[in-house]
């Protein structure tokens, strides 16, 4: 029992200093382009660096992480809506040609 609770109080000595040793993350202006490009151009991807942005502890950072979060969110539903259109404006066509075919008869 005693060697449990002792292995149990290393693990935790153990999370606290890796916790207190992480890095924080860049905010230069070339990490901020690659995470917001992220954002854009692969937006469920873009939730990931968004969220480690917003768990650190500077303001610079947490701004990088809402705009990252702001632009995943907006190119998602722009995708959406640019699919649903392409997928309406495609079957509208589709339809136009199968009713000229409909009065054929073979």
């Amino acid at each position: 029992m005693k060697s449990v609770r002792l292995l149990s109080r290393r693990l935790e000595i153990k999370n606290i200093i890796e916790i207190l040793e992480q890095k924080p993350l860049p905010t230069t202006f070339g990490r901020q382009l690659s995470v917001y490009l992220l954002s854009v151009f692969f937006p469920p991807l873009g939730i990931w660096p968004a969220i480690k942005y917003l768990r650190q502890q500077d303001e610079k950072s947490k701004k990088i992480g809402l705009a990252a979060l702001f632009l995943t969110i907006a190119s998602i539903v722009i995708t959406s809506w640019l699919t649903i259109s392409f997928i309406n404006s495609f079957r509208k066509g589709l339809d136009n040609q199968l009713n000229l075919y409909q009065g054929i008869d073979f």
